[in-house]
C-alpha cells in the first residue's frame, strides 16, 4: 500500500513531476506547499499515476485536488476514484481551478471559494506604476524616496540570507505571529524557504533604510509567462515601503514576463481591498468539490 509521506525539500521532483508548468494558481506550486508543509502537515501519496495531497488546518483535515500525471483516460478514472475515496471520508476537496472544473462539474457538485481566489496583474502595471489610476500608488513611492534618500534595494544572496531572517523574526515578534496560526505557520515556511531558497530557485530582494532591512520579497517564475510573489514583508512604519518593494522588485527580476500572480486574499476585507486596489487585469478562480451528482 501506498504510504502518506511528509512534504519536505527532497519531494520536490516528485511533486514536480506532477505540477511543474501545469498549473497558475499558487496552490500546486512546490514552494508554496512547501511554505505551507510544516504548518499544516501537507503530506502526499502517488496511487496509479495520481498525485493526492492533503494538509491539516485547525486540527481539520483536508485535501487538495488529485492530479494525474497525465490526462490519458486511465489515470484520469483513477484520479476519480482518489476523489470519491476523500468523499467517503466527508473530507473537503479544496483548490480546484477552472480548467478543472470545466472537467469535472458534469459529475461533481462544485462551489467556488472566493476567499481562494488569485489576484493576476500585468507584470508592467506594478511594476512602472503608469496612468492615474495608480496615482496614489506612486505618491507612496515618492514619499519614500523624500524620507528616506539613502535607501538601497538588494538582491538576496547567501551573504545576506541570515540578515533577512531576523529581520522576518523581528516583522513576526512586532506582529505577534504566534497568537494567529495563519501568521504562524507562514512564520514556519518562509523561514523555510530561505533555508533552501537556491534549492528552490528562488528570486528575492531586500530594502533597506541606513543600511537596516525594511522589507523584502520572495517570487519565481511560473513559466514563460507568470510569476508567481510568495513573500512581501515590509515594515509599515516606513511609509511606501510596501509600494516601493513590490514596484522594484518586478523591476529587477521580472520585466520579461506579463502576468504576476499576487496569490489569494484569505478572505480578509483589508487585504482583498489592498489587493484590488492595484487592479488586477483577472483572478484565478479555484473551486470546492462538494460531492457527487
Amino acid at each position: 500500500m501506498n504510504m502518506w509521506k511528509k512534504l519536505e525539500i527532497e519531494s520536490k521532483e516528485v511533486i514536480d513531476a506532477y505540477t511543474k508548468h501545469r498549473f497558475h494558481i499558487c496552490d500546486f506550486v512546490f514552494s508554496n506547499l512547501f511554505l505551507w508543509s510544516r504548518g499544516e502537515t501537507i503530506e502526499y501519496q502517488e496511487i496509479e499515476n495520481v498525485l493526492c495531497l492533503r494538509g491539516y488546518y485547525n486540527d481539520q483535515i483536508y485535501y487538495f485536488m488529485p492530479i494525474p500525471k497525465e490526462e490519458t483516460e486511465e489515470n484520469i478514472a483513477a484520479m476519480k476514484r482518489r476523489i470519491e475515496s476523500i468523499l467517503e471520508e466527508k473530507a473537503p476537496i479544496c483548490y480546484i481551478p477552472e480548467y478543472w472544473w470545466e472537467r469535472l462539474k458534469e459529475e461533481y457538485i462544485l462551489e467556488e471559494a472566493r476567499d481562494s481566489f488569485d489576484y493576476v496583474y500585468q507584470v508592467e502595471d506594478l511594476a512602472f506604476l503608469k496612468g492615474r489610476r495608480f496615482a496614489k500608488k506612486k505618491n507612496h513611492i515618492s514619499k519614500f524616496k523624500r524620507n528616506y534618500p539613502d535607501f538601497s534595494f538588494e538582491e538576496m544572496t547567501q551573504e545576506n540570507l541570515e540578515e533577512v531572517k531576523k529581520f522576518q523574526s523581528q516583522w513576526c515578534f512586532c506582529r505577534e505571529c504566534e497568537k494567529e496560526e495563519v501568521l504562524r505557520n507562514e512564520n514556519i515556511g518562509i523561514v523555510s524557504l530561505l533555508d533552501h531558497f537556491e534549492a528552490l530557485e528562488l528570486k528575492g530582494s531586500v530594502l533597506k533604510v541606513n543600511g537596516e532591512i525594511v522589507g523584502f520579497s520572495l517570487g519565481e517564475a511560473l513559466d514563460e509567462e507568470y510569476v508567481l510573489i510568495h513573500v512581501e514583508k515590509a515594515i509599515a512604519d516606513y511609509p511606501g515601503s510596501y509600494q516601493i518593494l513590490n514596484s522594484l522588485f518586478l523591476q529587477q527580476h521580472f520585466l520579461e514576463y506579463r502576468y504576476v500572480n499576487r496569490e489569494d486574499d484569505f478572505g480578509d476585507e483589508g487585504l482583498r481591498e489592498a489587493k484590488e486596489s492595484y487592479h488586477p487585469v483577472f483572478l484565478l478562480k479555484k473551486y470546492n468539490l462538494i460531492s457527487k451528482r
